[in-house]
């Protein structure tokens, strides 16, 4: 039996790519629960406030769904400021510390995730420049 590594990476990869859409999915789902839907203190309560949340994660998801690479990474730049809110309420919330803190891990997750899906593939054994 042969060992494949080409294929191992890919297999990973497709499944970090699934997984980084799941999180992702439930990224954009956690905004109106958490806006919308939990009371105060821990939510807000507020439909405008979550339809603003909700609107940026929108717009690369006919790429997110299809796992284009460059929709998802689209999406990992948005998650960076989702990240970002998600501290800064947990920071200054304490009434909001567990619905933040879901955030940012989703975030984190989803960002992690896809920084292992859309890695570079080492290109195999290049030859070494002359000089090197």
């Amino acid at each position: 039996m042969t060992h494949d590594p080409a294929g191992h990476q890919s297999a990973r990869r497709l499944k970090a790519m699934k997984v980084a859409r799941a999180l992702y999915l439930a990224l954009l789902a956690w905004q109106p629960i958490w806006l919308a839907f939990l009371p105060p203190p821990a939510g807000k309560a507020s439909w405008p406030i979550a339809l603003v949340a909700t609107l940026p994660l929108l717009l690369p998801l006919p790429g997110v769904l299809s796992r284009r690479p460059r929709a998802m990474v689209w999406g990992g730049y948005l998650a960076l400021v989702y990240f970002m809110f998600g501290v800064m309420e947990w920071w200054s919330a304490p009434g909001q510390r567990l619905a933040a803190g879901v955030e940012v891990l989703l975030s984190a997750a989803f960002l992690i995730t896809l920084a292992i899906a859309t890695r570079k593939q080492p290109r195999g054994n290049k030859p070494s420049r002359p000089g090197r």
